[in-house]
């Protein structure tokens, strides 16, 4: 019988849920949303009217939309958790499937929203507003689609009878992902759409 190391030689900080890897990530990405945050106040202090005028255009509908589908597909993914680590895997499947699916509608209320300011000329270019709009909104956008992809991934893997290892990229890295995701969204929607 072979006893973990983990709690008994090291402290807690150095295995954080889903590894110390995807942290160091997430807090890089973080780092890189939170400079993006910065530079758009610096120059929205400079446009203010300009900035009020395009966020105007954008509506909040769709982007109010999209905030609760993340909200709750992070709630999906901490229950898909809770089952996996209680041995559950039907259930953690059926919650990963719902946060997919909740996903994938966001990822289809983004297209819509974006098809809508293409067609009205609102792209990049036309001023900083959308250039931070049309970046940020995309970048994020990309993060989401990549977390999808990972939660098909752990699907696939616990469909087929699959177990991780406690260090194995396995539920609780696609989680922090996902919420990482989540997290950002919830910063990019009032800087974006309301403030």
């Amino acid at each position: 019988m072979t006893v973990s190391t983990k709690s008994t030689e090291y402290p807690q900080i150095f295995f954080p849920p889903g590894g110390l890897m995807i942290w160091i990530f997430i807090l890089m990405e973080l780092l890189v949303f939170f400079i993006a945050f910065v530079l758009y106040f610096a120059v929205q202090s400079e446009n203010y009217q300009l900035f009020n005028r395009s966020q105007a255009e954008l509506g909040h509908n769709l982007a109010l939309i999209n905030t609760l589908i993340l909200i709750t597909s992070g709630y999906l993914v901490v229950l898909a958790n809770h089952q996996y680590l209680a041995k559950n895997l039907l259930r953690s499947i059926r919650l990963f499937q719902g946060a997919t699916a909740l996903g994938i509608g966001f990822v289809v209320i983004k297209i819509v929203e974006y098809s809508q300011k293409i067609s009205q000329g609102l792209t990049t270019g036309i001023n900083a507003f959308y250039d931070f709009y049309w970046t940020l909104t995309v970048f994020h956008l990309a993060h989401v689609v990549a977390g999808i992809i990972l939660l098909l991934f752990i699907i696939f893997k616990l469909k087929r009878g699959g177990h991780f290892l406690d260090d194995d990229f396995g539920v609780e890295t696609v989680s922090s992902f996902w919420h990482m995701c989540d997290l950002i969204w919830v910063f990019l929607f009032p800087i974006i759409y309301l403030i």
